[in-house]
């Protein structure tokens, strides 16, 4: 079957000094589509005209795989109606404050390592008439901007809007951080009052491939008895001594971070979960599994994916969205709009927008709730000092 329509490019359209391109890379994450919206209606409102790549970086290179590549951006039905009748691919953007996931693939697109990639986005860039670019993501979204910005020619103001779970930029709270604690917290206390129900022992695998500080956060707040970060590597008086304690408890909730012993795992037991992990380790240093405590290891599962944005990303989104515009409009270029608290706002210029891995170390004291002392001395030692830095 094939398209009963030809829709038009940005270049088909007449020539704009503020034709806008946002670009939504990386993992999802709740907010995307809240952002998408908050950008949109405050561009619109100050004489942007708004465009979307609709496969992220994908749609700039040769790689594109979507038709159409762009997408016009409105906010009212009855704009989107005109503009499709000359041609325009448009998406009315006014109600989808609160969608789940993102209208535009969301994908984290390696082939744009490749310069010869970026080179033809930047061209794609000249070509299509885009006056200024938006990127929208976590850190490697973020990092393939940067990549680009140099092969552009003219050097096209530029914006980022830090969407995340994962929180990995410093100087800002990324939009979807805080929905994903709430929805991850939300299942690993289901798991608590089973476990208290069942007298079980919950392993439970969540997000935390490098830092943990989803599964740290959502732990604290579903009060889990032990809290297993990524980076983490015991030694086995410190397993022996938490099995012990496992073992005494009638019943537990272990949060563990997806990352944990990830090449130890990745060598000796391809595929296998950092849940299943750690419960062979228990196991093996004196944690048994019998018909009266179960011992049950909770696999990862992508459940965050298409969870609604909190209300307060909601409001973070329109205010990082009016900050950016209005840096533009001050004639600033390359920043990141940041909102840590309600009177701690403003923007970042890129340069000084760096990663953070690093969980925060007030938190350490939380992750145990057992007596183990081994545990909190292991702890103290190795993560609690700047020397010692997470």
């Amino acid at each position: 079957m094939t398209n009963l329509v030809e829709f038009g490019t940005p270049a088909a359209m007449p020539p704009s000094e503020r034709r806008l391109l946002l670009v939504f890379d990386g993992g999802n994450a709740p907010g995307y589509a809240s952002v998408a919206v908050a950008l949109t209606e405050e561009a619109s409102r100050r004489g942007y005209e708004v465009w979307a790549a609709t496969e992220g970086f994908r749609s700039l290179t040769p790689d594109a795989t979507g038709d159409p590549r762009f997408e016009r951006l409105i906010v009212s039905r009855r704009e989107r109606y005109a503009l499709l009748a000359k041609g325009i691919p448009a998406r009315s953007m006014g109600r989808r404050v609160l969608d789940a996931g993102s209208d535009f693939r969301s994908e984290r697109y390696l082939g744009f390592h490749d310069e010869d990639k970026r080179r033809a986005a930047a061209e794609t860039l000249r070509v299509q008439g885009f006056s200024h670019v938006v990127g929208v993501g976590g850190n490697g979204t973020f990092e393939g901007l940067r990549a680009l910005l140099p092969e552009m020619s003219p050097r096209l103001p530029a914006g980022f809007v830090n969407v995340s779970i994962d929180n990995d930029l410093a100087g800002d709270r990324a939009i979807g951080f805080l929905s994903g604690v709430e929805a991850g917290a939300t299942i690993a206390r289901g798991l608590y009052e089973d476990a208290y129900t069942h007298k079980r022992i919950y392993l439970l695998e969540m997000m935390g491939n490098r830092s943990g500080r989803h599964a740290l956060h959502c732990g604290v707040a579903a009060r889990a008895h032990l809290i297993v970060l990524p980076f983490f590597q015991f030694p086995e008086a410190v397993l022996r001594e938490t099995a012990e304690a496992l073992s005494r408890a009638d019943y537990a909730l272990v949060v563990v971070a997806e990352g944990y012993e990830r090449e130890r795992r990745a060598k000796e037991a391809p595929g296998e979960s950092a849940s299943e992990f750690l419960r062979r380790q228990l196991a093996a240093a004196g944690l048994a599994d019998s018909a009266q405590k179960r011992v049950i290891a909770e696999p990862f599962s992508r459940y965050l994916r298409g969870v609604r944005p909190a209300f307060l990303e909601v409001s973070a989104a329109y205010l990082k969205a009016s900050l950016l515009f209005d840096a533009f409009e001050e004639g600033q270029t390359e920043i990141m709009p940041f909102v840590l608290a309600s009177n701690d706002v403003g923007v970042r210029p890129f340069h000084l927008v760096t990663r953070e891995d690093r969980v925060e170390r007030a938190f350490l004291p939380l992750l145990s709730r057992f007596q183990i002392p081994g545990f909190s001395t292991w702890i103290r030692d190795h993560f609690t000092s700047e020397k010692n830095s997470l």
